[in-house]
């Protein structure tokens, strides 16, 4: 190797160690452990119940989403799960009835309560999930992030 391109590799390489850092400058919290469960199969046996009577691809959609928002609101403490709640009927539409508000509020008491026998001591919220269909299985991803203990409320 001629003279020339050894200095030049020696500089990249200079270049190089000075650009990497050999510390990092920020400290990480510590990370937290993750489930030893899939949440996506969380989800499935939490909303088993109500898969085994409706097996309609809408139906099935509409109930793995309701699971999800049960999971959710099952994060929070007990005493703001209606507050929680209420900002979920605002945006419903409107033409459901009363009725209808009645059982979607009894199915989610029902998945909450699920979620808490079930997988009290995971503290993961779904922030997206993607159903979908082959033949006649049934296949759920989600994306999730950790969830401290207690769920700081910001002061608005």
């Amino acid at each position: 190797m001629s003279r020339k391109r050894q200095q030049k590799n020696a500089r990249k390489a200079t270049t190089r160690q000075m650009r990497i850092p050999s510390k990092p400058s920020v400290t990480l919290p510590p990370q937290q452990p993750r489930p030893a469960i899939k949440i996506s199969e969380a989800i499935l046996t939490l909303a088993e119940p109500l898969r085994a009577h409706y097996r309609e691809p809408h139906r099935m959609q509409a109930i793995i989403a309701i699971a999800v928002m049960a999971w959710n609101i099952a994060l929070f403490p007990d005493e703001e799960h209606a507050q929680v709640q209420g900002m979920l009927l605002e945006s419903l539409p409107p033409q459901l009835s009363g009725e209808d508000v009645g059982v979607l509020l009894s199915t989610i008491d029902t998945l909450i309560a699920r979620k808490h026998l079930l997988y009290p001591h995971v503290r993961e919220y779904i922030l997206k999930h993607d159903l979908s269909f082959v033949n006649d299985r049934v296949t759920l991803t989600v994306g999730t992030a950790p969830v401290p203990a207690t769920i700081q409320r910001r002061s608005s």
